[in-house]
């Protein structure tokens, strides 16, 4: 297998506070793209990771923080390694060096080195043979571009020669080709069937999906016992928002199950929950009131994207409140959400705008 690389793409800056007359930057040439995690190369993960990076006036790396994850912890931390191989100059100011934040994305991206033409045509060889798992991974690997340039159509005929098979995982994902940008509101008749197929096989994720879609129809009788299966087999989203739901009836003999079900999702890595964690300590709502502990979820669900957890994240740093006092922090995490809500609007936008338009 030939060695897949990152796409780097630069972007660097110094907090305007600061008004250095010179930025913080990497050395040109004094770093190598981070090779691709083995086990990310295998899951087909790709995406863009925001770091921000703290230069001290000594022109070394004091510290290191995801702003926006990719979506994979491992290309996270294989971004995070990669910079800390780098070598750095201050930014100057009045001329002399000075400690200052700078930001960088690190693109992980597939450049037609992730599989060789041997490893795709033995793939396709078993998947024309009638291997409904290997057609539904050679179905990723076109959707991913991971075999070359994106090719949206093989991927998705590959995927549904899988699912007609019955193969409850390609059903999924035949559905959430699907599901237009509303989301759950306008899923075609189409798109319940194949949700249905993967349900009717208890697959987890297939229920929660099912129950969101009828949830929108107002089908609460036939989505509840879907969203109680999908719950009984720890799926993350479907943990996540049993807890809120429970949360949002405002008994109070609901706080102990609506909590340990955020904590659970949490602990399987839904930002969802991190969220509502973090909002139940810092005002005590079923657990004792913790700053320290807030904070700790609050991270997570910024890091993910989550625009009002990036900015109470950010009214932390500026407080002190749960974290030690950091003006430079504070900056970073408002802009952080001032840049998600942005994104968010544009996104609604081009929603109302297109309303049928595929994710």
């Amino acid at each position: 297998m030939k060695k897949a690389l990152a796409v780097l793409a630069l972007s660097l800056f110094v907090l305007p506070a600061m008004a250095a007359t010179s930025m913080a930057h990497i050395q040109p040439g004094s770093c190598e793209k981070p090779a691709w995690p083995r086990e990310s190369l295998r899951a087909l993960e790709k995406g863009r990771v925001i770091l921000a990076f703290l230069v001290g006036e000594d022109g070394k790396l004091h510290e290191t923080t995801v702003l926006r994850s990719s979506g994979f912890a491992r290309l996270d931390r294989a971004s995070v390694e990669g910079l800390a191989l780098c070598q750095f100059k201050p930014a100057i100011e009045d001329g002399k060096p000075i400690a200052a934040w700078a930001r960088i994305a690190y693109v992980w991206t597939f450049e037609n080195q992730g599989l060789s033409s041997s490893e795709l045509s033995a793939m396709e060889r078993s998947a024309r043979q009638g291997a409904a798992a290997s057609q539904f991974e050679l179905g990723k690997i076109y959707l991913s571009g991971r075999a070359g340039k994106r090719n949206m159509e093989a991927g998705t005929q590959w995927i549904r020669r899988a699912a007609d098979q019955g193969l409850a995982g390609a059903q999924v994902a035949m559905a959430l080709t699907q599901i237009s940008s509303s989301r759950f509101n306008n899923a075609s008749e189409e798109t319940v069937e194949w949700l249905r197929k993967a349900a009717a096989q208890d697959h987890p994720a297939g229920q929660y999906l099912l129950a969101r879609v009828l949830m929108a129809q107002g089908k609460m009788a036939e989505a509840q016992p879907l969203m109680d299966r999908a719950v009984a087999q720890q799926h993350p989203e479907a943990m996540s928002l049993a807890g809120v739901q429970l949360l949002d009836s405002g008994r109070s003999e609901d706080l102990p199950r609506a909590t340990a079900l955020l904590q659970q999702a949490a602990a399987k890595g839904d930002n969802n929950a991190h969220w509502m964690l973090a909002e139940s300590y810092a005002i005590g709502r079923g657990l004792p009131q913790s700053n320290e502990l807030a904070v700790e979820h609050f991270r997570p669900a910024a890091i993910a994207g989550i625009g009002p957890a990036q900015r109470e994240l950010g009214l932390a740093y500026a407080n002190g409140k749960g974290i030690k006092q950091d003006a430079a922090l504070a900056k970073l995490w408002r802009d952080a959400a001032d840049e998600t809500d942005k994104r968010k609007a544009r996104a609604e936008a081009e929603a109302q705008a297109n309303p049928d338009k595929k994710l």
